[in-house]
């Protein structure tokens, strides 16, 4: 099939012979001037930051690590001093760090290994971090549960025959165990948010732009985040502070998800604040959905119990929509999905910088490992392609529409109290089944992140901290907060941090 025919199959355009030669000769034209950009040498970006540094190497064996959290082990040492310098790092596997294999947890990507830090990463080095290494994740970041893993499923810390969460499964496990001190990952419905709290530590994800993304192989330029995994709040608010604010170099904004002028704020220093003057809104719609456990709800209520004794006032609030950010969810991710994957999990028509490696990595990947490819990616393509065939890929935009309401929502509600608080999932830590189908397996990106994935449709930045335990699996208590209102969101968590009945 030409060229010719494959647009007409799927643009609905005729063309005869006439007209054929006429677009050949003005594409030959065309492509004129593409060979005049490709024959440019492109710009350098000082995008590798650190020290000299080795290629790292694949965890050797179960006993080395019997979580399964890391795919490649480093230490890459930070500058000589700065704010981090007490800090060792890990790092999700879509997360570029320069010498290192970069796969995004599939082995479609398994040769691939970047030229450049993240800026997340670069960040983090120049704040004198010590890097430690590549962790375990879904493949591609489509995972809820830390099980639809190329390098095999994540365990969770406090039982191994549970999982640990996704799709930064391994990011959250790693800091659970004591492996790293700190962890960035990537969050696109939960992903830093749902491992943090099977695991039972701190996850956020900030404000949509807040924390830039250059250098991340992405899911939908709308919702991707990065985000920050650690043991307690004070560690979090620290690194969110050191990796948050403008991608800028000469003048040039590298990524245009961040509004001009965005900036980090001391974060850690406001966690003493008072907040006898605060307020937490109880959100009834997070409560109570067909898969909670009653115990888990329970443990959440109980700990917003407790904050009141430490002056924070309690009401309940109502956003109706937050029970449709699951389907706004299953539309946007699948057919955001497969348009970032046409422009090689990277690149846009947006302005800002584009990761010509990673686009090039990433397009030979879908083009030629399709055996490769992880069940929810599949999923989610065929999906995307059902939608085009139909003619129902206007529900993207009605989806996001949608996403628009429910952060009006979530804003009116705002209006009242400081934050909106609920389970950040609806249950604790799954049981791993070997048997369980891909159809289960798939279906689990619909039912774990009912909570988590409104923030990433909306932009509101939202943390998870530990609350209880039910039958000794943690409990995450998630808050979310006003777009850039990470110090508030932080000052609650930490009162939250210091009351939860938790080890």
């Amino acid at each position: 099939m030409t060229a010719f025919d494959e647009m007409e199959a799927r643009w609905n355009v005729a063309l005869d012979g006439a007209e054929r030669a006429q677009y050949r000769t003005l594409i030959e034209e065309m492509q004129d001037t593409l060979q005049q950009v490709m024959n440019e040498p492109e710009p350098t970006f000082e995008l590798l930051h650190g020290s000299p540094r080795q290629h790292g190497h694949r965890e050797p064996d179960d006993e080395a690590d019997p979580l399964n959290a890391w795919l490649h082990r480093c230490r890459i040492p930070g500058a000589s001093d700065g704010p981090l310098a007490d800090l060792t790092v890990g790092v999700k596997d879509n997360i570029a760090v320069a010498t290192l294999p970069c796969s995004a947890g599939s082995d479609a990507l398994a040769e691939f290994v970047p030229e450049i830090d993240a800026t997340v990463v670069a960040r983090a080095l120049d704040a004198g971090a010590t890097v430690l290494g590549k962790q375990n994740m879904d493949a591609f970041a489509m995972g809820d549960a830390g099980e639809l893993q190329d390098a095999g499923p994540t365990w969770n810390p406090h039982d191994s025959d549970r999982l640990a969460g996704g799709s930064s499964s391994g990011s959250a496990a790693a800091v659970a165990a004591g492996d790293c001190d700190t962890a960035l990952g990537t969050d696109q419905a939960g992903s830093v948010r749902t491992p943090a709290a099977w695991c039972g530590v701190v996850g956020c994800k900030p404000t949509y732009g807040l924390v830039p993304y250059t250098g991340v192989f992405g899911m939908d330029f709308g919702f991707d985040h990065v985000g920050v995994i650690s043991r307690d709040v004070r560690t979090n608010a620290r690194v969110m502070a050191t990796i948050a604010g403008d991608d800028r170099q000469n003048g040039s904004r590298l990524d245009p998800r961040q509004p001009r002028g965005c900036s980090a704020d001391s974060y850690a220093k406001t966690l003493e604040t008072d907040t006898d003057d605060m307020t937490i809104g109880i959100l009834e719609q997070g409560f109570g959905w067909p898969t909670a456990q009653a115990e888990v709800d329970a443990a959440v209520h109980g700990t917003l119990d407790t904050v009141t004794g430490r002056g924070v006032s309690v009401r309940s609030v109502s956003a109706p929509l937050h029970r449709l950010a699951p389907a706004i969810l299953g539309v946007t991710a699948p057919l955001g999905a497969a348009t970032t994957y046409q422009h090689g999990g990277v690149g846009t028509t947006a302005p800002g910088w584009h990761w010509t490696g990673g686009h090039e990595a990433f397009e030979t990947a879908i083009d030629d490992h399709t055996d490769a490819l992880s069940p929810a990616v599949i999923a989610s393509l065929l999906f995307a392609e059902e939608c085009r065939a139909n003619g129902e890929t206007v529900a993207y935009a009605r989806a996001k529409n949608l996403a628009l309401s429910l952060g009006q929502e979530y804003d009116r509600c705002l209006q009242e109290c400081d934050a909106l608080a609920m389970p950040t999932v609806p249950q604790v830590a799954i049981a791993y089944d070997p048997d369980a189908g891909l159809d289960k397996r798939i279906e689990r990106l619909a039912t774990l992140p009912v909570n988590t994935c409104g923030a990433n449709q909306t932009g509101h930045p939202a943390l998870s901290v530990p609350c209880g335990t039910v039958d000794g699996l943690p409990v995450g208590l998630q808050l979310i907060g006003e777009r850039f209102g990470e110090r508030s969101l932080y000052s609650l968590a930490h009162t939250v941090e210091t009351v939860a009945d938790f080890p």
